[in-house]
């Protein structure tokens, strides 16, 4: 009896000591997060809300005032602060041309028309005043020059300022009829005086365009308005190249065959337009203008009286 009453007592207190063990590691776990709510709330929580705020300020894209037109602006015109708006842009991608703020152009004209709603860039800004709309828009080393169009050699009017152009030119190529593209991606400047850029449906088709070539372009396309007729050939807005220079084609050329050696012109032979308007054949000899005709009747003549000596 003894033994079994003794077992009883030591189950009890091996009870005993696990719910004591039970409640101290309650009381340790209570009194650990007691200390980190404490640390939290008075120091610890402000070290995590500076942590979250710069790792937010370096994911932030850094902004940049631009200066922004609020109306359109024309060629000439000086600009003055209240043309423009101060707006805040991504400086990621933004060009290095971008005006900034208007104490960087103070006292400067428009280059050329500048649109409302897009950050003004250098290249439209000049701080010469420009003489008119026209002489604005060329730069150093290139020329206006106008030539005569109508419905067929302007694409029925679709040559309009802004578009890019080819010149052909027609005349005469060693005796045969045949064109010659003279200038590539000129710029049209104007269309009968007018530099604005959209097409309205049922406008007259201009009689006269203005483009914008090279120097020495413009003497081609002048020189060859006296000899020929000029025409222009409308190219698309993603088609900035340029192909071979003074590319021709002739009639017989188009027949898929070469010129026969009697068609064969010497080669300083030079079509002119005569007083009547109409274009004859020259051979320059000797510093003279003689009429490729009456020379290569001259030569059959003498080949003839030729044959008859011997």
């Amino acid at each position: 009896m003894t033994r079994h009453f003794g077992g009883m007592g030591t189950g009890h207190q091996q009870d005993r000591n696990r719910l004591l063990i039970v409640l101290a590691l309650c009381l340790f776990f209570i009194i650990v997060a007691g200390f980190i709510y404490l640390f939290a709330t008075r120091g610890g929580g402000a070290s995590v809300a500076t942590s979250v705020v710069v790792q937010k300020e370096q994911v932030e894209l850094k902004m940049v005032d631009v200066l922004v037109p609020i109306q359109k602006i024309e060629s000439g015109t000086v600009l003055e602060p209240v043309l423009f708006r101060v707006e805040q842009r991504p400086d990621v991608g933004l060009s290095s041309r971008v005006v900034k703020g208007f104490d960087q152009i103070k006292g400067y004209f428009a280059r050329s028309m500048i649109v409302p709603g897009e950050p003004l860039i250098s290249d439209l800004i000049t701080p010469v005043r420009p003489t008119n709309a026209i002489t604005a828009s060329i730069p150093e080393g290139y020329r206006a020059v106008t030539i005569n169009v109508n419905a067929t050699s302007s694409v029925e009017g679709w040559a309009l300022p802004g578009a890019k152009v080819d010149v052909i030119w027609a005349s005469r190529i060693r005796g045969e009829a045949g064109v010659t593209v003279i200038v590539q991606n000129a710029k049209i400047l104007s269309a009968e005086r007018q530099i604005d850029t959209s097409a309205k449906v049922g406008a007259p088709v201009p009689s006269t365009v203005t483009l914008l070539v090279s120097a020495e372009d413009s003497s081609k396309v002048q020189l060859a308005a006296t000899a020929g007729a000029l025409s222009l050939s409308l190219r698309g807005d993603t088609d900035p190249g340029k192909g071979v220079s003074g590319s021709s084609i002739t009639v017989g050329q188009l027949y898929g065959g070469a010129p026969s050696e009697g068609e064969v012109r010497p080669s300083n032979t030079v079509s002119v337009r005569g007083p009547d308007g109409k274009i004859q054949e020259m051979v320059l000899e000797d510093g003279k203008l003689i009429p490729l005709a009456g020379l290569e009747g001259s030569k059959s003549a003498t080949s003839e009286v030729t044959g008859d000596a011997r």
